[in-house]
């Protein structure tokens, strides 16, 4: 298949999936290859630029070795390896993680959508040992930092490594607002907080403590016609660990912290606390709110690892996010979908994944 033929199966095929990877057509695709690689078919022939003849080769066997949070990561980076004619093996989380035979059923059925011959550059495995490993040409890992480091540790350094590990986002906004209010609610509850592109706080430039009730509200509000996941016994417990703390707090100093909750269960947390440092929440639609510092150094160790920020308004606060160097600046509620063509990490999804043959005339 040339770039042109796969950029079409892979967009009539991504239609059904596209609260994944978003909607996109085929020119989209090779838009993308032309921006990253200089030329739509630089993949296909050789491409003159100055008195040279440059063509780009795909990495041939990459190995996606993948986290169970979400179906969003893995979904994009098959994509993307397919996109350049590549053959993937992909590593699916272990079976004990889930009750289902399979796990993240959305990659299975994503691969029995495509065409034959796409199918064929694509096999799936639960487990990972040294021969896999020692196969591939590129890995891409997605998870923790540990089980990354472990990955790492197995590679020789001929191979390519592109590591998504441990990422935190947050949203900040000008002032309290209903419709910030809603927005930050989707961004917040949307997909659970599973993913790095989840905000674990809102960060508020004036008045935040008053931007809390607001929050919960709309957060009561998503959640009465988007109702949160199941979760597990472990996973409720540190939410009610954690609220028992700040209730605990906010009755002792109510001027440094706010708790608003869910009745009866867990569905939903919103805290507010007069502390600017960044901190992961446990997650499953626990967001805190937080006063914007005057010097965004006191966020905290946890900057190293930003990969968003939502804004509003985006226009007003930009020099603010962009001091911070994430990897992505979004509008508020557009967190969760990043464009086709984003950097995920900082990488160049595409040009990470291929080589170069050079004729000089």
């Amino acid at each position: 298949m040339t770039t042109e033929q796969r950029a079409f199966e892979l967009a009539k095929t991504s239609n059904a999936f596209s609260r994944f990877l978003g909607e996109f057509s085929a020119n989209d695709l090779l838009d993308w290859v032309s921006h990253e690689l200089g030329h739509p078919e630089a993949l296909d022939e050789y491409q003159q630029v100055g008195d040279m003849l440059t063509k780009a080769t795909a990495t041939k066997n990459i190995l996606h070795i993948i986290s169970g949070n979400t179906p969003h990561a893995g979904l994009q980076s098959l994509l993307r390896g397919l996109l350049i004619g590549a053959k993937n093996t992909v590593k699916l989380p272990s079976r004990k993680s889930t009750k289902n035979s399979e796990t993240i059923p959305e990659i299975h059925a994503f691969h029995q959508s495509l065409h034959p011959e796409l199918q064929e550059l694509c096999s799936f495995t639960y487990e990972l040992n040294g021969d896999l490993i020692e196969s591939a040409d590129t890995v891409i890992a997605i998870g923790s930092d540990p089980s990354i480091a472990a990955i790492h540790a197995q590679l020789s350094p001929n191979q390519r490594f592109i590591p998504h590990g441990h990422k935190i986002s947050f949203a900040l906004i000008d002032k309290p607002s209903v419709k910030n209010a809603q927005l930050a609610a989707i961004d917040a509850s949307l997909y659970d907080q599973q993913g790095c592109l989840s905000p674990h706080a809102i960060y508020v430039k004036e008045d935040a403590q008053s931007f809390a009730p607001l929050l919960a509200k709309a957060m009561q509000n998503y959640g009465q016609l988007n109702p949160r996941s199941p979760i597990s016994i472990s996973e409720s417990g540190a939410i009610r660990n954690l609220r028992e703390t700040i209730r605990y707090q906010s009755a002792q100093t109510p001027e440094q912290y706010q708790l608003f909750e869910s009745e009866q269960d867990t569905s939903w947390t919103v805290i507010y606390e007069n502390d600017p440092t960044l901190r992961p929440s446990p997650q499953n639609r626990v967001i805190y709110v937080r006063p914007w510092p005057s010097d965004p150094k006191k966020l905290g160790a946890e900057l190293k690892y930003l990969s968003t920020i939502a804004l509003s308004p985006l226009s007003g606060l930009l020099k603010d996010a962009e001091y911070l160097t994430p990897a992505r600046i979004c509008q508020l509620g557009k967190a969760q979908h990043p464009h086709l063509f984003w950097h995920h990490d900082g990488f160049s999804p595409l040009a990470s994944l291929v080589t170069w043959q050079d004729i000089h005339l």
